[in-house]
């Protein structure tokens, strides 16, 4: 008998959820990998995070971005250090040059400066910034979050160094972003 009142019990009391509704919320995290075309140390990227299935699943739940994080690697073939460091900026297809890049008032710093270690005769030199490594060189996270949550943005890469300015390469870049959603 006591098994039957226990299932008559939950049974009312999802039923009750159900009809005054219920609020469901959780955690997802949204992965972007980018890959560039460097134009003489300069990495620009016009990024729509409508393209992520997860986010556009989730896009009209969001709450909040809880974090952000960068997975980076680096590939330097030259024989001297270069450093590396990125903004973001507005939105906008029309503005993935170099000059259009340095004359916008709206970018703000979100990655400081990485120094890569030169190459040697033999071997070139690579790094990888992890997850946990990159929160050392984030700045402007606040103004990032907030950008990121909108769900476009301009990214612009900067390297300098080296005796030509294209003895570097930025390999890759994965963005992580830790999403809250909730549905009622």
């Amino acid at each position: 008998m006591k098994m039957k009142n226990m299932i008559l019990m939950g049974t009312i009391i999802l039923l009750a959820l159900f009809t005054v509704g219920c609020l469901v919320s959780g955690t997802f995290v949204i992965v972007e990998t980018f890959e560039f075309t460097t134009q003489s140390g300069f990495y620009p990227e016009a990024i729509n995070l409508s393209d992520n299935a997860d986010w556009e699943e989730h896009r009209d739940k969001l709450d909040k971005i809880e974090i952000v994080g960068f997975e980076l690697w680096i590939t330097n073939n030259e024989s001297t250090e270069w450093s590396y460091w990125a903004y973001m900026d507005d939105y906008d297809m029309s503005c993935q040059d170099v000059t259009c890049a340095e004359a916008s008032t709206t970018k703000f710093l979100i990655f400081d400066t990485l120094t890569v270690l030169p190459a040697t005769a033999t071997t070139q030199s690579t790094k990888y910034v992890s997850y946990a490594e990159s929160f050392t060189y984030i700045k402007n996270l606040d103004k990032m979050k907030q950008m990121m949550f909108d769900g476009s943005f301009n990214f612009y890469g900067f390297a300098e160094g080296g005796t030509s300015g294209n003895g570097g390469a930025i390999d890759s870049i994965r963005v992580i972003i830790t999403v809250n959603a909730s549905d009622s």
